[in-house]
């Protein structure tokens, strides 16, 4: 997620319905295998859920990337990220694979940043130096698609990979880091620097059934659409600079070395006016970084409050968190944002904190508990992030607003006494009631299964993404009623655990629980199908 949680103030986003009325829808370590064990699991929780299945992939017929080898040097005076990066990649169709397909996203974000960002973005490079094969100085050839992103390698001449074999590639590349608060930016203050480094390493496009995913580029959103894969990564940075990064960390002389199992992406962000606390939330190390200033200290205690708060509830009500650790990273990505989600990691916009003359708690409580519900939807149940958002946003949304948001808890009790005119659980209720009563009007021709590069009309990203799929997991839990509806979150979490869903899974799996007239109704009214 990088827009704010849609949901933070149920009043405020019954104003907001109307956008989409009658419209149609836009030192070294030892490798630890921080996926847990469902041993792992059920010795920290014996009674929270039933133990997990094994991950497994949904299908075998797919190019799949099984582990990505990093070494990044970042000049934080260039404000430039040199990148060596080995792919290995599994053919697991039946046909010789000659050509693999890279997304690189730095050339569009470049542009876009150069477009829109111009005043403090000009002529920014970035340029992939070599594709080789591994130990191997023969470039390959490769060529790009209907944009820069898509980089279309060719492994003909003997370096294609036969059905059930692998091979790695490996990409050399430098790209400067554009001068914005975002997922890849770094934003200069007095105290110091910040970086953050996402969306900026070239990955393996998604394939399935023969064909690539080439989704563009989106600001507002994410075009992510990845399986799992497992990740070792060294990064130079000067001993200044306190690093969080996906993955349990070693930090020898100036070099951070981290590695991490089956996770869909990768993030760090680097500062050299940030600190950690770490504690331990139902058995989970977390890992809580702050920017010093004169707001930290409410910063990093609420966040702390929520973050403990957020995992007991989910790991109890949901399933079972799959990783050794969370780090919690804050950003400065300006008014109107919330954060980013990514396995075992967050960033978390610390704006209003340390830039701004007032913080928001309320809106701080829902980020927080927001990116770390996406640990459950998007990091262990995955989806398409671009074509079909409302899986992972809705379902992130129903945790951070009503798994956690109406369980009565300490974070609650921490914010009321801090924050005026916090909402009681029973005045979040009436909110709740109160905005589902407007869905059907403000959700008429608004399908949550339209891709943005498909809005028509005034429609914008992120209204029904977020509180339309939100309203559609309501009418279902009003439907199937709560106790039904809980057992659902938990059998879906359950049953496609580390897995990728689409549209399709979610409503079939939904239909198992009540395939009524009424239950048709309301997905004839949600989804284009």
């Amino acid at each position: 997620m990088k827009k704010l949680s849609a949901l933070i103030l149920a009043s405020l986003l019954v104003l907001s319905l109307s956008a989409c009325n009658d419209k149609d829808p836009q030192t070294n370590t030892n490798y630890q295998d921080n996926a847990q064990t469902d041993e792992d699991r059920s010795d920290k929780n014996q009674n929270n859920t039933p133990a997990t299945p094994d991950p497994v992939q949904e299908s075998e017929n797919f190019i799949d990337a099984i582990s990505y080898d990093m070494e990044l040097f970042l000049d934080t005076k260039e404000k430039t990220l040199t990148e060596k990066i080995f792919i290995e990649v599994e053919n697991k169709t039946n046909n010789q694979v000659s050509e693999l397909c890279i997304r690189d996203m730095t050339p569009e974000i470049m542009k876009y940043c150069e477009e829109f960002y111009s005043e403090n973005n000009k002529n920014l490079k970035t340029n992939i130096s070599s594709i080789t094969l591994k130990d191997s100085s023969e470039p390959l050839e490769y060529n790009f698609g209907e944009n820069k992103s898509v980089v279309l390698v060719s492994l003909s001449d003997g370096n294609a990979i036969d059905p059930g074999q692998k091979g790695t590639i490996a990409i050399d590349m430098t790209t400067d880091i554009p001068n914005r608060g975002d997922r890849f930016g770094y934003r200069k203050t007095q105290k110091g620097t910040l970086f953050a480094l996402s969306f900026c390493y070239p990955y393996l496009a998604d394939n399935k059934n023969g064909e690539w995913n080439t989704d563009p580029f989106f600001d507002d959103g994410e075009n992510r659409s990845t399986d799992l894969a497992d990740y070792s990564v060294k990064l130079h940075i000067p001993e200044s600079y306190t690093v969080a990064i996906s993955g349990v960390e070693t930090i020898d002389n100036g070099i951070v070395t981290t590695k991490i199992k089956s996770v869909r992406d990768f993030a760090i962000v680097a500062c050299d006016f940030m600190e950690k606390e770490t504690f331990e939330a139902d058995g989970i190390t977390v890992n809580n970084y702050y920017l010093k200033g004169k707001n930290s200290d409410v910063y990093r205690e609420t966040t702390k409050v929520v973050a403990e708060d957020s995992m007991k509830v989910f790991n109890k009500k949901i399933g079972l968190y799959p990783y050794d650790e969370l780090d919690i990273a804050p950003c400065l990505l300006g008014f109107g944002y919330g954060g980013m989600e990514y396995p075992a990691f967050i960033m978390v916009n610390a704006s209003g904190f340390f830039d701004g003359p007032f913080y928001d708690l309320l809106s701080h409580e829902s980020k927080v508990s927001h990116e770390i519900a996406h640990q459950w939807f998007y990091s262990t149940v995955g989806n398409n992030e671009y074509r079909e958002a409302w899986i992972d946003e809705g379902l992130a949304t129903i945790l951070e607003q009503d798994i956690y948001g109406l369980t009565p808890c300490n974070a609650h009790d921490y914010i009321e006494k801090n924050e005026e005119g916090y909402p009681t659980l029973e005045g979040k209720e009436e909110l709740r009631n109160e905005l589902i009563s407007y869905a059907r009007e403000g959700y008429k021709n608004c399908h949550l299964n339209i891709p943005p590069n498909e809005f028509t009309g005034d429609r914008i990203y992120g209204d029904a993404e977020y509180t339309g799929s939100y309203c559609f997991f309501q009418e279902v839990r009003q439907l199937i009623g709560d106790d039904n509806f809980s057992d659902m979150l938990k059998k879906l979490y359950e049953t496609f655990y580390m897995k990728t869903v689409n549209t399709e899974d979610v409503l079939e799996f939904i239909r198992t629980y009540d395939n009524s007239e009424k239950m048709n109704e309301i997905i004839s009214f949600y989804f284009k199908e």
